[in-house]
């Protein structure tokens, strides 16, 4: 019986080796390095032998990947970062699952069909933490940037939105990269970019567009712009010198008030009305105002004026003589007409600058508020009462052009315009869309003033100025002004 069973054996060995020889010779012919079953990161990763695995394993984690920058398309190659994947010790630890009992599971299941149970060897890698920082760091600051200023457009006089600044994040872009190296289909990156808008866009889009537009006049300009709520400039050769000529009619009129209480007496009150309101010459009424601060002399009124203009702090504005005068005082130097870089022919008898009566105006404006310098300066004398009743006389200027063309039709400006031969002048407080501003322009050409090129000129920046506020408070902004061809300017100073 013995015998029997032992020769069993024998045959049904006999009969399983001749049955399994088959499927042994093909199931080692077919194996590759990796047991099968078995993936490592997720991936069927073959190769016959263990160094060709270990090839293959990083030739699909060490490439290349793309990193975006916005639009902007970098490469980061490993060794940028050093890294490294552990190919070796993720081969070896698959192989554990081709030996011992593994083996035997592996080839019954090859004999039977069966599906083995998935076993995967999560990616193993290594880089320099410091190198991917610092990589991380020179392109962002290459190409992260502050919010892009608004746009203009000469042609519609209108602003468009700038682009918004964007700002590297540099934690999650370590990530966002980490992830692209250890992704074997999706080898792309993008940097986490933070977003960031202006609220509210400065005026310096506003002065770009400004100069761009004085570019085109042929003669030399200049102008002051100021926002009274907050104080902010826009400076265009501020400081040139020119004549004079109405504009610093303002400081004669101001002294008056300081000079006089509230109402003011009849027979000053029609001398104002002329000098603003009159479509003709106002050189008479200004002379009249100046004999009246000077007690019935003239000059005397006419230093005090200047004088005023000296002590608060305006040193490039003053008058020499009268209105009309035949008289040709020897120019006061000041530093704007000592400065040789601009030739404007100024007129010795009174000169000024954009600056000077830019903040004169704009001081004014404060002080009708209930504060400001000349509030400060002169407490006695002057109150926001009497700073309102000057205001609303500028308001009562008739001239529709230069400045005043560039607003819509009801908005609330004062202003006083200058005429000479060679030099025109504009100086205005404008109650806009976000509060009171001051714009004064003053331009000049050799010879000759042409009204078809200075009209344009001043309506063109002041409509700049209102589509400005206009685009910052998202509003409609308006079309540009149309000019008449027989438009004159009137024979004021």
């Amino acid at each position: 019986m013995f015998r029997l069973l032992r020769w069993g054996f024998i045959l049904a060995l006999a009969v399983l080796i001749l049955y399994l020889g088959p499927y042994y010779v093909n199931y080692t012919r077919a194996r590759d390095a990796i047991p099968p079953g078995v993936t490592l990161a997720g991936l069927k990763i073959g190769g016959e032998t263990t160094d060709e695995a270990i090839a293959n394993l990083r030739a699909v984690f060490e490439r290349p990947i793309l990193v975006w920058h916005g639009d902007n398309r970098l490469v980061l190659r490993p060794e940028d970062i050093d890294f490294r994947v552990d190919a070796e010790g993720m081969v070896a630890e698959a192989q554990t699952y081709g030996r011992g009992r593994y083996a035997i599971q592996n080839f019954l299941a090859y004999v039977t069909g069966q599906t083995l149970p998935p076993r995967d060897i999560p990616l193993q890698y290594t880089f320099d933490r410091q190198k991917l920082a610092a990589w991380i760091r020179e392109q962002s600051e290459t190409y992260d940037h502050e919010p892009l200023p608004p746009t203009y457009s000469l042609s519609t006089l209108a602003f468009s939105p700038g682009k918004p600044g964007v700002r590297t994040e540099p934690g999650q872009t370590a990530i966002n990269i980490l992830r692209g190296f250890t992704d074997p289909y999706d080898r792309e990156a993008h940097f986490a970019l933070i977003t960031e808008q202006d609220e509210k866009p400065g005026f310096e889009a506003l002065e770009q567009a400004m100069r761009a537009r004085f570019e085109q006049f042929p003669g030399v300009y200049a102008a002051y712009f100021q926002f009274l709520p907050t104080g902010e400039e826009i400076d265009i050769d501020a400081d040139t010198v020119f004549s004079g000529m109405s504009t610093v009619k303002i400081g004669i009129m101001l002294l008056t008030y300081m000079d006089n209480d509230l109402p003011l007496p009849e027979n000053i009150t029609k001398w104002i009305s002329i000098t603003v309101t009159s479509p003709t010459a106002s050189n008479a009424a200004a002379n009249a105002l100046m004999f009246h601060l000077g007690d019935r002399d003239l000059m005397r009124g006419v230093r005090r004026v200047n004088q005023f203009y000296q002590d608060f702090g305006l040193k490039n504005t003053y008058i020499l003589t009268p209105y009309n005068s035949d008289i040709i005082p020897a120019p006061l130097q000041t530093p704007a007409n000592t400065n040789p870089e601009y030739f404007t022919n100024p007129d010795p008898a009174m000169q000024t600058t954009p600056r000077d009566m830019g903040i004169l105006l704009a001081e004014i404006g404060r002080c009708a508020e209930g504060k400001g310098a000349l509030l400060a300066a002169y407490p006695d004398k002057l109150s926001p009462e009497k700073c309102q009743d000057l205001i609303g006389w500028l308001e009562q200027n008739p001239l529709g052009w230069l400045i005043k063309y560039g607003v819509p039709e009801g908005t609330r400006i004062g202003h006083k315009h200058g005429y000479a031969p060679d030099t025109q002048g504009d100086v205005a407080i404008i109650y806009g869309p976000e509060g009171p501003y001051v714009l004064d322009i003053y331009v000049y050409q050799y010879g000759w003033v042409v009204w078809d090129m200075s009209n344009p000129l001043m309506g063109d920046i002041s409509r700049l100025v209102w589509n400005f506020f206009l685009f910052r408070e998202g509003k409609e902004q308006l079309p540009p002004p149309v000019y008449e061809e027989d438009a004159q300017p009137g024979t004021d100073q």
